[in-house]
């Protein structure tokens, strides 16, 4: 009878424990979603500081419910690579410089590389957000690439940079090797006499230090951070192209979170986007003047004849190339949009 009351009791002691053990662990098993985010910007890039401060802000408010680990400077995914692994769910949040990249999941994405079609980034969201056109494409898009936008962590506007043309003419630029990182940025080089190299962001500084290439169109914030200008030191002004960046979350692990998971990862993108809208065009200034300062860069801003010259050189070989890689219809919807808002 003492053996078995023994048993018994034992057997009372092992479900306590079980149940103290399990009322421990559970918690923090249910409580906690972890995610990847990554992008491959390198940690001085301003979309970068903005993507981590975004990672920053959702981990601290989230009570330990939500943490996101960010692998920057293409460590799991690069440029390339980020869009296709975060459609297939290999990872969670990752940055997509939509500008050149969504074009391989829908054409008429390539609206956006029309030199002088939009007046700045935020006019460009307008009309993805506003014309029935654009927001049918943008929704045709993130459908098929099963993505969620989460925050909006813009590059900037697109720059021309050369390190042995200053650029201040049409011939002036005939024969350089050019940086292409999409299909769309060719017939504008190709317009200008220019040879093409295609080249993902990590292969460029040897490029330009090898002379593989010497001229590349960027924007000046990815200069400085990825130290481009160690070789690059000519910029052409103005601006005629705005490149647009996001923070965007794989659909299906999205949709898979608590309520109160998603609203805090969308209401911090809300707030990332503002800042990192407000800052994009101020740091790209602020890079080309240190380019200046610091790196004794030399900065052509066309005028008059000079840049007629080149906006009539897009009207007439740029942009009918362009024209061939979007559908009749957005083109006309872009353009009736640009006359309404412009």
């Amino acid at each position: 009878m003492a053996s078995f009351a023994v048993r018994g009791t034992l057997a009372r002691l092992s479900v306590v424990a079980a149940a103290l053990v399990a009322a421990t662990l559970a918690p923090s098993a249910a409580a906690q979603t972890t995610a990847r985010l990554s992008f491959h910007w390198g940690t001085d890039h301003e979309s970068a500081i903005m993507s981590t401060k975004f990672a920053n802000e959702v981990n601290r408010r989230s009570g330990g419910k939500l943490k996101i680990d960010v692998f920057p400077s293409g460590q799991l995914y690069t440029i390339r690579q980020i869009t296709g692994a975060l459609s297939s769910g290999s990872v969670e949040i990752g940055g997509v410089v939509t500008h050149n990249q969504l074009a391989s999941i829908d054409k008429d994405w390539n609206i956006v590389q029309f030199p002088g079609m939009f007046t700045g980034i935020e006019h460009q969201r307008r009309f993805f957000a506003e014309s029935p056109e654009g927001k049918a494409l943008r929704d045709r898009v993130m459908t098929k690439a099963n993505l969620v936008h989460l925050a909006y962590v813009p590059v900037g506007p697109y720059v021309t940079f050369s390190t042995k043309s200053d650029m201040s003419t049409v011939a002036s630029m005939k024969g350089l090797k050019a940086r292409s990182l999409a299909a769309s940025e060719r017939p504008g080089f190709a317009a200008r006499g220019m040879s093409v190299v295609s080249l993902s962001t990590e292969e460029v500084y040897t490029a330009l230090q090898n002379g593989m290439i010497d001229s590349l169109s960027t924007v000046p914030t990815a200069v400085k951070a990825y130290s481009w200008w160690d070789h690059l030191k000519f910029a052409q002004l103005p601006y005629s192209i705005y490149a647009d960046s996001e923070l965007m979350a794989n659909a299906t692990w999205f949709k898979g979170l608590p309520k109160d998971q998603q609203d805090l990862l969308l209401e911090v993108g809300r707030e990332i986007s503002k800042e990192a809208t407000a800052q994009s065009m101020a740091g790209n200034a602020a890079a080309l003047k240190e380019m200046v300062e610091k790196k004794g860069g030399k900065i052509t801003t066309l005028t008059g004849k000079a840049l007629e010259e080149f906006v009539q050189l897009d009207r007439e070989k740029t942009e009918p190339e362009l024209a061939k890689m979007v559908s009749p219809e957005i083109l006309a919807a872009a353009r009736r949009f640009v006359a309404a808002t412009k």
